[in-house]
């Protein structure tokens, strides 16, 4: 070997162990579990599928373990997603986008692209803090699904997220985090608590009282802390301001009261933008939430947030876990008033409006760069408790290849009313509709021949033989 190769191959090595050390992973990340609803799972634009807009691949906690420099195997869905995600079709090619313009391309589901991989983001889109104790047999779910029978949609779902690998006993997300054994948990749930709040345009859509809602806290951290890991908690944002909800403007000046009577709306009162355009110009008033309302949807989270506190608070004195508190009401609320920064020239690049470029398509759910933003208020509240120094998501770089960043269809204004054709909304709360649609599909599983459902029902009646 020459003295030049040498050189050469020394330095090769001693860049590669400098390389290796600058991107050790964070040792209390090295087994992050995640437990949480859909967003955390990386459910976006009304659908649940590995790469999308936005994907799996880019959830919060994806971003956090490739900034933290650990692995974070996730229950991938195969295309078109479960259920597929909302698109933008442009029916007319005005280049504007019109009522109706924003719809799913079809009713089928995917499946578990790798089914045998055990995963550690046990996120279950539709969670809230009951359901999340609620067990499933993987045994029951999968002789329904190859029998082609109703099974509910959520329960599809946990299925698809925690049921495979299969398992002889009921899981739920609780049960499968402690069989993990994880060295950090990353935690937020509750927000399909209050969701209706906002889909419904009523505060009285949420009848759970607080401490109810504090009691089933406290359980989810108690039963968490039983795995001695640290953890981070999220509370919950003001669910006024997603982009599902639009400002009346000029459109709605008055509403029809129950007596038939007229009240009028301000140019600030809020509406669904799923309101039926036969209702204008002048809806009920019970579709209207106005400052009145606001305050109590708000009071109201408030008060669910004092509960979270305390939970955190009651679980580290208790059972001597450090947990860090994430104040995504406070993070939303300065998201809504000001918009982010993420190119660093002093002007807001994206807001909380419809294709703003903080949520999706379905107006409820980040897009990769609101899950980017999302990702780094974990990160600096845990670098702040733990003393960690995981570096931010470099939010910029997102955005630029973001499609909900800068979209050319995002409206000057507001977002016209029945933006999101009429199929693709589904009646009462949202993630009814969602389980419908999976539900629907689900029964197609069996039959599915040559796609990632067929590899599914392979595996698991391998491992229930005697089911099938």
């Amino acid at each position: 070997m020459t003295k030049k190769n040498f050189n050469w191959l020394t330095l090769g090595c001693l860049v590669a162990l400098g390389a290796t050390a600058a991107h050790a992973g964070d040792p209390r990340m090295r087994r992050l579990v995640v437990v949480g609803d859909s967003l955390l799972a990386g459910f976006s634009s009304g659908g649940f599928v590995a790469r999308g807009h936005a994907g799996q691949v880019d959830s919060a906690p994806a971003f956090i373990a490739r900034r933290a420099g650990v692995s974070l195997p996730q229950p991938l869905m195969s295309s078109p997603g479960v259920p597929a995600q909302l698109s933008i079709s442009d029916a007319n090619g005005n280049g504007l986008l019109d009522p109706g313009d924003v719809r799913r391309t079809t009713e089928s589901i995917g499946s578990r692209a790798r089914p045998i991989r055990r995963v550690r983001n046990l996120a279950v889109p539709g969670e809230d803090t009951q359901s999340v104790f609620d067990g499933i047999s993987s045994r029951v779910i999968a002789r329904q699904l190859f029998d082609g029978n109703n099974v509910d949609g959520r329960d599809v779902l946990k299925f698809l997220i925690l049921g495979v690998p299969p398992t002889s006993d009921q899981v739920s997300q609780i049960t499968r985090a402690g069989d993990l054994r994880p060295t950090f948990l990353m935690v937020w749930l509750g927000n399909n608590d209050v969701l209706d709040m906002a889909t419904g345009t009523s505060p009285d859509a949420v009848t759970l009282d607080p401490s109810d809602f504090g009691r089933r806290v406290s359980r989810l951290l108690n039963q968490l802390a039983g795995t001695g890991a640290g953890m981070a908690v999220a509370n919950l944002p003001d669910v006024t301001g997603i982009a599902a909800l639009r400002h009346a403007g000029n459109e709605v000046t008055s509403c029809r009261q129950a007596d038939g009577t007229l009240r009028p709306v301000a140019a600030d009162d809020l509406l669904s933008i799923n309101m039926s355009r036969s209702e204008l110009p002048v809806p009920p008033c019970t579709a209207v939430l106005g400052p009145t309302e606001r305050d109590l949807v708000r009071a109201k989270i408030m008060a669910f947030n004092a509960e979270i506190s305390t939970a955190i608070a009651d679980t580290e004195q208790r059972r001597g876990v450090q947990i860090a508190s994430v104040d995504t009401f406070a993070f939303f609320d300065q998201l809504r008033q000001q918009g982010a920064d993420v190119t660093g020239d002093g002007v807001a690049d994206v807001t909380t409006g419809y294709l703003g470029g903080v949520f999706s398509l379905d107006g409820i759910h980040p897009t990769s760069t609101g899950n980017a933003l999302i990702a780094n208020a974990f990160i600096a509240a845990i670098n702040q408790k733990f003393g960690d120094s995981i570096p931010p998501v470099d939010v910029a770089r997102v955005a630029r290849r973001d499609s909900l960043v800068n979209n050319a269809y995002r409206p000057a204004g507001e977002v016209p009313f029945g933006v999101i054709a009429s199929d693709d909304i589904d009646p009462g709360s949202f993630f009814d509709g969602i389980a419908d649609r999976v539900s629907r599909g689900a029964k197609n599983f069996a039959g599915d021949v040559g796609t990632p459902a067929k590899n599914l029902f392979n595996r698991i009646k391998h491992f229930f033989r005697d089911l099938f």
